[in-house]
């Protein structure tokens, strides 16, 4: 998962340089099966690059002609739409930078419209009226609540989960290579040692009652301590019993390639699935097999979550670039999940499925939130987006997250942003204690 928080962090970053616009219905050009779209998404990204080399060479107008080309192609992306509007602004385009305000709210977001590029216009009578409504699609909603801390911030966590029978949290550790677990009277140990020979960084849990097991996925990464290039390639599916830590099984991926294997989920009929963001690939293992089996598509750029639908047949896959994506594992089918008219499914993180949406987090959007995608009967099209939170105080950087009955519990203050890319501090970082949030969703 640390591909999507760098794009994250890159996407913020150049909010100081960059722009928007979007007319509906908000989709990519064609239509989402995928050679389309992926060849779309491909073009969108070349125009882009081109975008990046302009600003760079101080050519505005190339810039704004290759940033307006990226953004017909693939106008869900937020990257594209939002620097539009701020290339606009730069050129003291009014008409161009209403229009491009007014189109990305139709993403159902809201950008900082207090950024120096809009100087120029701040003037316009239809300003102030927008940059209200901007603010209130950015404004915090803080409707999670603490559920518990863990009292190491080191930790660097990404992924929760919670027995509900015992109360018992688990944390995943990218910095230390383990499981932290919290008992109801606040007892924490971890499952393993910290750092232990053959464990990379520990990404993705899941668990698995019936067996009495967590599901865990380990990748070789920068940002795990005592990290050396050679661990780049290590990469393994864990099977942990969870009274005692120990790793029953696990499944080595080849070590001909660095793994980031960013999320794990069961099927209603006890199949495991796992990304690997880095590669490319979708993992299956399905329960009455030992083998690994691979599903890879054109679609898949930077997978994340997963959420497998009642049926058994289907599972949907956040893809960072692409959005959702709707996956037969049997078949390799798999099509990009039409969004609605208003609202984008790019940037999604960490899925859960919940009464016949995907609650996402989705991080790759500014402000962070968690949302909830509804969708139709043939899990082919977003129907409805809503924000459900957008609790910054606690959930600055949120990852990934678990239904539990009716509530979302979700890691509020993953620590990526507090470090550069090759895992240490960063000047002014804070570390807190790691947070774990929940969010009821009767109510939405």
């Amino acid at each position: 998962m640390r591909q999507l928080h760098r794009a994250r962090a890159w996407l913020l970053a150049s909010t100081v340089i960059v722009g928007c616009h979007a007319r509906p219905p908000i989709q990519p050009q064609g239509d989402a099966r995928a050679g389309n779209a992926a060849d779309s998404s491909a073009l969108a990204r070349q125009s882009w690059a081109a975008a990046v080399r302009a600003l760079q060479s101080q050519n505005l107008q190339a810039a704004r002609d290759d940033v307006e080309l990226a953004h017909r192609i693939w106008p869900v992306q937020p990257r594209y739409a939002w620097t539009r509007a701020i290339l606009a602004g730069r050129a003291n385009d009014t008409g161009a930078t209403h229009h491009a305000l007014a189109d990305y709210l139709r993403l159902g977001l809201g950008g900082d419209l207090s950024a120096p590029a809009f100087n120029g216009v701040r003037d316009r009578p239809w300003f102030a009226a927008m940059k209200h409504t901007h603010d209130l699609a950015r404004a915090p909603l803080a409707r999670s609540t603490l559920a518990t801390t863990f009292a190491d911030s080191t930790i660097w966590p990404e992924a929760v989960e919670y027995d509900a029978r015992s109360g018992t949290y688990y944390l995943s550790s990218v910095r230390h290579g383990t499981i932290y677990e919290r008992t109801p009277d606040g007892a924490q140990r971890w499952l393993w040692r910290r750092n232990a020979p053959g464990v990379g960084s520990v990404l993705a849990l899941r668990l698995d009652p019936r067996r009495g097991v967590l599901w865990a996925t380990s990748s070789g990464a920068p940002e795990l301590d005592g990290y050396s290039p050679a661990d780049s390639a290590r990469g393994a599916i864990l099977m942990v019993r969870v009274a005692d830590g120990e790793i029953l099984r696990r499944w080595e991926l080849p070590a001909n390639t660095p793994h980031a294997l960013g999320d794990i989920a069961l099927g209603p009929d006890g199949d495991v699935f796992v990304t690997d963001s880095n590669e490319p690939v979708l993992y299956w293992l399905p329960p009455a097999l030992d083998t690994l089996r691979t599903v890879r598509h054109a679609l898949f750029r930077s997978l994340q979550g997963i959420a497998p639908t009642p049926d058994a047949r289907t599972i949907i896959v956040a893809d960072y670039s692409h959005g959702l994506l709707r996956v037969e594992p049997r078949t390799g089918n798999v099509v990009r999940v039409a969004d609605p008219p208003i609202g984008t499914s790019t940037g999604c993180d960490g899925i859960a499925w919940y009464d016949g949406a995907v609650i996402a987090v989705q991080n790759g959007v500014d402000p962070p939130r968690v949302a909830r995608f509804d969708l139709d009967r043939s899990y082919r099209r977003v129907t409805r987006v809503q924000t459900l939170d957008r609790n910054l105080a606690l959930a600055a950087e949120p990852t990934g997250g678990v239904i539990v009955g009716d509530h979302f519990i979700y890691v509020g203050n993953s620590q990526w942003d507090e470090h550069d890319e090759n895992g240490a501090l960063a000047r002014d970082a804070r570390l807190t204690p790691a947070r774990v949030l929940s969010l009821s969703l009767q109510k939405h």
